[in-house]
């Protein structure tokens, strides 16, 4: 019918986002807030319940009735209980039943992915990715989500909760320290978090001491969004950062496409705001480091429904189930 919608959610270390959906994937109203997090697990699901039933109450008013829920949350997660099982920057929704409790506070069913998996859902539907067989999708924000897409469908692996989980490829065995526990992941060097913690790196070693970048870090309000406005007025610093991130992206898409015989990737999440500072970088590195695919054949692309792309996926699960 066509008075049916869904509620798309987006939920990520940093920011948890809603959206009512109608069937033709548009994004009729929207909410963002932070997550949270450190509150714990009860409160971040408190206020996602709160703003579900905002975005009943809007459908409404529409003459409109929600159907379904999607959700794509940051980490590993069990599709056929609806629980979070771990995610490195969600730590207190570990073991978590979020989609239980919504279902019974909500009395709505909802469909629980991966929020980069999400992402490739919606850059499939109605993004960059529609039409393109083979692609590899990466979304930078607080960490780095992946998603595979192979023969026109979301891949599932073994169904084991996670696939795709791109950030934790290790790039650099005694590398900088992960949010999952290792070292070296690529989360660690080509992340918001990453960024960050490049700066406090500099600060540590002498290497910055004075200016907006230091003053930002000093006064605890500096976040990757500052990083490139730092890099974009010519701090080094900042730029040195991002040019870490372009390397290591190259390299880790370098692995995977001569893994999986594919040349395309999707990149999104907040942080491809800073593309200018990375994408050539990248292609240095994937040309550094490509043996069997001529780098030339490659194809690196912008999502192009940017914060947008996971919510619309979220919404295409929902609608699907």
């Amino acid at each position: 019918m066509s008075n049916e919608m869904v509620i798309g959610v987006d939920l990520g270390g940093t920011h948890l986002r809603t959206a009512l959906v109608d069937r033709g994937g548009r994004i009729i109203r929207r909410q963002r807030t932070a997550t949270s997090i450190a509150h714990g697990a009860a409160t971040t699901a408190r206020r996602l319940i709160a703003e579900c039933r905002e975005q009943v109450a809007a459908a409404g008013t529409l003459g409109c009735c929600v159907v379904g829920i999607g959700l794509g949350v940051a980490g590993k997660v069990a599709h056929h209980r609806g629980w979070v099982v771990f995610s490195p920057n969600l730590p207190a929704m570990k073991n978590y039943p979020l989609g239980p409790e919504l279902e019974s506070a909500l009395g709505l069913p909802v469909l629980l992915e991966n929020d980069a998996c999400a992402f490739g859902i919606g850059e499939s539907w109605a993004g960059a990715g529609r039409g393109i067989a083979n692609w590899v999708g990466l979304t930078l924000g607080t960490g780095i989500g992946g998603c595979l897409i192979l023969d026109g469908r979301l891949w599932h692996g073994d169904n084991l909760g996670f696939v795709g989980e791109l950030g934790h490829m290790v790039i650099q065995p005694e590398g900088p320290q992960c949010a999952c526990g290792l070292r070296g992941c690529l989360e660690a060097h080509a992340s918001g978090s990453a960024l960050v913690a490049f700066v406090a790196d500099a600060v540590a070693a002498g290497e910055l001491g004075s200016g907006p970048l230091f003053e930002r870090w000093r006064d605890g309000e500096l976040d990757a969004k500052g990083v490139w406005e730092c890099a974009e007025a010519g701090d080094p610093v900042a730029q040195k950062g991002f040019v870490r991130m372009g390397r290591a992206l190259g390299l880790g898409l370098a692995n995977l496409f001569a893994a999986l015989g594919i040349c395309r990737a999707i990149i999104g999440g907040g942080v491809s705001a800073a593309w200018n500072r990375f994408i050539d970088p990248l292609h240095q590195s994937l040309a550094d480091h490509s043996s069997m695919l001529d780098a030339a054949d490659a194809v690196i692309q912008r999502s192009a429904l940017g914060d947008d792309a996971a919510l619309l996926g979220a919404a295409r699960l929902a609608f699907g189930r």
